[in-house]
């Protein structure tokens, strides 16, 4: 039996997490003398932890680790563990690494990778901004990481996507629980052409608890993290916070100071994280050790997108001001279910943004 299905099993037992898990190796040598090791070893090995060597016993009892192995292949995730070479080194770094990554798509090595997060409830400025940014990182070959939740970070897997990027998705739920269930689409996408990863077995719910540790593995997978309008007591902040304990880079980009959105960016730029007024204001950190070029000129976005009749009448329709849904309908005279399934691969290609209420508009960095 392969030694990663027993990293596999031991991190499938309730109570242990990164550093039990590192305790379990420092006593036993490995996963496998872990495993097969009774209860009161367990007990010393944790510090007298008696309710998880109880656990233990239990879920050793209970599993039969090939076919678990085989039941989370059969749910199309694959994993590795901190002992495997394609386990990313950056996030090997960090103090509490997951012991098993579950990961959809491929795990591809990017010299730079640069995290994007923010507000759930984002204007559209910020939406703009975010996808402005992930297109022209992921035209110089940057992984863009982020969390796929509502907000900026859906719209910075959308640039990096209608770019024609690679971009890694960071989940607080098991691989097989898509979360938020809008963004089906978007995962699958990623699926296809970036990666999806996770620490968390298949069939775990995406527990609010979950996401601030998910926050420790999006800045542990990259050298520098990008926040986009963030409230004073935002999420995302906590995404900083471990980025600075990290040693990451922290980016901020301004906001309107009249919002309440843009007080957790505004301070981060008051204590000392780098303003973004353009991508070079990023490409700049990294030109000299990462071989970054600065981006030579603002490029439109469509330049090289290929778009059906239909897809060109909607977005002739369109333009920088908000348009209902039934007027673009009369505009283009389409019916509603074409045009919506039309809106969706425009959004997709980082060309129009949906905002509040049934409303589109066209891209302004296009």
């Amino acid at each position: 039996m392969e030694k990663k299905s027993y990293y596999l099993a031991i991190s499938k037992i309730k109570g242990i997490g990164p550093t039990r898990f590192e305790l379990l190796l420092s006593y036993f040598g490995d996963a496998k003398k872990a495993w097969e090791a009774d209860a009161s070893e367990w007990s010393m090995a944790l510090g007298g932890y008696n309710n998880i060597s109880e656990e233990f016993v239990k879920v050793r009892g209970e599993m039969d680790i090939l076919k678990y192995h085989e039941f989370v292949l059969s749910k199309g995730i694959n994993y590795i563990t901190i002992e495997d070479f394609d386990y990313p080194s950056l996030l090997k770094q960090i103090h509490d690494p997951p012991p098993v990554l579950f990961y959809r798509g491929e795990l591809k090595k990017h010299k730079l990778n640069i995290a994007i997060v923010g507000s759930r409830k984002c204007s559209h400025y910020g939406k703009e901004v975010a996808k402005y940014l992930s297109i022209k990182l992921a035209e110089k070959g940057i992984n863009v990481v982020s969390g796929m939740a509502r907000g900026i970070d859906s719209h910075a897997h959308l640039g990096a996507l209608s770019a024609g990027g690679y971009t890694t998705a960071v989940l607080g739920s098991g691989l097989d629980v898509i979360y938020p269930p809008e963004n089906v689409g978007m995962y699958n996408r990623i699926v296809q052409t970036g990666l999806v990863i996770s620490e968390y077995h298949p069939g775990v719910s995406p527990e609010a608890g979950n996401f601030p540790a998910r926050n420790r593995i999006i800045s542990g997978l990259s050298q520098g993290v990008i926040v986009i309008e963030a409230a004073a007591k935002s999420g995302s902040l906590i995404t900083v916070d471990f980025a600075l304990e990290q040693g990451r880079d922290v980016f901020a980009v301004p906001g309107n100071i009249t919002s309440k959105n843009s007080k957790g960016t505004n301070n981060l730029i008051k204590q000392g994280a780098k303003i973004i007024t353009d991508v070079d204001s990023i490409l700049e950190e990294y030109i000299e050790n990462w071989n970054i070029e600065k981006s030579p000129s603002l490029k439109r976005v469509n330049n090289n997108l290929c778009l059906t009749q239909q897809e060109e009448l909607v977005l002739n329709s369109l333009d920088n001001e908000p348009t209902e849904i039934d007027v673009l309908c009369e505009k283009t005279g389409l019916k509603a279910d074409e045009l919506n399934s039309l809106l969706t691969l425009l959004e997709l290609k980082g060309l129009i943004s949906h905002i509040f209420g049934k409303r589109i508009v066209k891209s302004s960095f296009q």
